[in-house]
């Protein structure tokens, strides 16, 4: 089962974006050169289109642009706006970003001037100190509205979970059985992901409060990508042991990334879990009702100057235009959009 699940996957989105690979209709292999996959390659000429002339951005001055997996459709977007379709290699554009350096390596790369914004959410402790480490300041500019959500197999009655629930799982693991949480007995498989994914960031600024992830789960059940822990969450029950029926796993991950991922292999049997109460929609995101409720946000270095086109392409993400390229690449927007872009 779980092959097939992979080898579909891999077809379907091998086709998304232009036979970009991805993992999610935004889930890139990890880059080895993110200077070269933000800025691109000069092969052809470009000509910049109507939007980038409004904002005088040109193919000569066009910004290194990296970020999350999350955001790489985004960052792709932003280029076929910026840029006419190529004619002298066909019909498209030969030289769109293809691969993401992720949430830590695209924080890394900015702060070392190697790229000049990247789009990510909310940032980790440990990006905040690497920062004051460097003597960098960052500036955030909120671009798209996201939130932290945990999920199960859609065959697990459990529909609510707690910050102080959460913690037990997951730290000292104090709660090990569903029916604790309200549903049928049976051992809970709690799922964490590795140390600098933007999701592990935001489970341990929103809810683990500075509480470790409990050797146990780390060792046992990581997993090294986003698609990987829905993957495991919907297919732990054929891999289950002899007589644990009503044995479901846990996971956590952002929202917009199961809308995105959903879009391109069909329905998983996977469901989101309430919050403290709250269940996570599109509108209790944006009003920030759900608890767990972050941004996606244009980062760049604070010294950049107010005229520098990686500026330029913030401050458009802010306008409707932008907006509706965030909302077609899968994420929230910050707004309600009442009309089509020009």
């Amino acid at each position: 089962m779980k092959i097939s699940v992979k080898i579909m996957l891999a077809i379907a989105l091998f086709l998304l974006e232009g036979c970009v690979k991805t993992g999610d209709a935004g889930v890139p292999t990890e880059s080895q050169t993110p200077a070269e996959q933000s800025r691109p390659v000069q092969s052809i000429t470009l000509t910049p289109s109507e939007d980038a002339a409004s904002i005088g951005i040109t193919a000569e001055n066009y910004p290194r642009i990296d970020g999350s997996t999350s955001t790489l459709p985004l960052v792709q977007r932003i280029y076929k706006r910026m840029f006419l379709p190529s004619v002298n290699k066909g019909d498209g554009w030969p030289d769109l970003p293809q691969k993401a350096s992720k949430t830590m390596r695209s924080y890394e790369l900015l702060i070392a001037g190697d790229v000049d914004l990247i789009l990510v959410p909310d940032p980790s402790k440990e990006v905040k100190e690497m920062a004051d480490s460097a003597g960098t300041e960052l500036e955030y500019i909120p671009i798209g509205a996201e939130a932290l959500v945990f999920v199960t197999h859609k065959d697990n009655p459990v529909s609510n979970i707690d910050a102080s629930q959460v913690q037990k799982i997951y730290t000292d693991m104090s709660i090990t059985d569903w029916a604790e949480l309200g549903g049928k007995s049976g051992r809970i498989v709690p799922i964490c992901r590795n140390a600098d994914s933007g999701s592990q960031a935001q489970m341990e600024n929103l809810v683990l409060g500075g509480r470790p992830i409990n050797p146990t789960v780390e060792k046992n059940y990581m997993e090294q990508d986003m698609n990987g822990m829905l993957q495991m969450v919907e297919e732990y029950r054929y891999f289950a042991q002899d007589g644990e029926e009503s044995a479901y796993s846990l996971g956590y991950t952002l929202y917009y990334y199961i809308q995105i991922s959903q879009s391109v292999i069909g329905e998983m049997r996977i469901k989101t879990l309430a919050y403290n109460g709250v269940a996570p929609t599109s509108e209790t995101i944006l009003s920030k009702e759900y608890p767990l409720s972050i941004n996606y946000y244009a980062v760049v270095r604070k010294d950049l100057p107010e005229d520098h086109p990686a500026r330029k392409i913030a401050s458009w993400l802010k306008t409707t235009d932008g907006q509706w390229e965030v909302a077609a690449s899968g994420l929230g927007a910050l707004k309600t959009l009442y009309e089509l872009p020009q």
